[in-house]
């Protein structure tokens, strides 16, 4: 997924920067990028091309006065992010070169490169009723968590309301009803992740496993993320023995404890990264 893109002007100034990752070191990145600008002035490209970084790609490109760069995983398809990268650029030329050389704010254009930049995933929370579903969508939602239990009639659709290094999260909450089962293959249809919830009893998440199979069978190429939710009650099974029956990576929570929200959102995160390197 793309982590920032950066257009600097005739003078290495930086003209136009958007960046969808937080950076502890943004000062000497912002350094690397100038001095790469510099270096490209004596190099003719005739296209956009690409080095590895340590946990990244910079994907750079010229036109006129003006340099390209995309900063990307190394998860991601390196035609994908040229592609996306081509595009910007015949965009900001058409439409946005003449304001950017008399000195004009580029605001529109931000919208522009969201539209391009940003990947939308499905993730898929599934499970069996009461285990904490709907409670887990609103932690990762950063809404205030339901006192009483709602059961979810149907699926229930949101998006995360942050991005997640330029991913659009969109969080499909399945009910678990019994007789809402027949829907389940259809709901977890082109998921790139899915979030298998159970309430950590031996009961259900023996009743999970079923669950599993389902997901294999329908969306084989997903990350399955297990979850072990009510750890605070005393009956709860560990998270390593919930992943020993599921026979996936499983993760304990808390879903009434907002302090588990950063974690769960990074193992999406890391989720979508590993799923992409898989594809290839």
């Amino acid at each position: 997924m793309i982590r920032g893109i950066y257009i600097l002007g005739e003078q290495n100034n930086i003209l136009f920067s958007k960046e969808y990752a937080k950076s502890d070191s943004r000062a000497n990145l912002i350094e690397f990028l100038v001095n790469l600008t510099q270096f490209l002035k004596s190099v003719d490209l005739e296209k956009t091309e690409y080095m590895n970084l340590s946990v990244s790609r910079v994907f750079y490109a010229k036109r006129g006065s003006f340099t390209f760069i995309s900063l990307a995983d190394k998860a991601d398809e390196p035609a994908q992010i040229e592609e996306k990268t081509d595009q910007l650029i015949d965009i900001f030329m058409k439409d946005f070169a003449n304001l950017a050389m008399a000195g004009q704010p580029l605001d529109d254009f931000g919208e522009t490169v969201d539209q391009i930049a940003v990947t939308m995933v499905k993730v898929a929370i599934l499970g069996f009723a009461g285990v904490g579903k709907t409670t887990t969508l609103h932690l990762l939602r950063g809404e205030t968590l339901p006192l009483v239990h709602d059961p979810t009639i149907g699926v229930s659709i949101k998006k995360l309301p942050e991005e997640v290094q330029s991913a659009n999260i969109v969080l499909w909450d399945l009910a678990g009803q019994a007789r809402f089962s027949i829907l389940w293959s259809k709901m977890i249809a082109n998921a790139q992740v899915v979030i298998l919830v159970t309430d950590s009893t031996l009961e259900n998440v023996l009743r999970s496993k079923k669950l599993v199979s389902l997901v294999k069978e329908e969306v084989p190429n997903a990350q399955v993320i297990g979850i072990a939710n009510k750890q605070d009650l005393p009956t709860a099974l560990t998270p390593e023995r919930v992943g020993q029956i599921l026979g996936v990576p499983t993760y304990e929570l808390v879903a009434i404890d907002i302090s588990y929200r950063e974690r769960l959102v990074q193992l999406i995160r890391k989720a979508i990264l590993e799923g992409k390197t898989s594809e290839k």
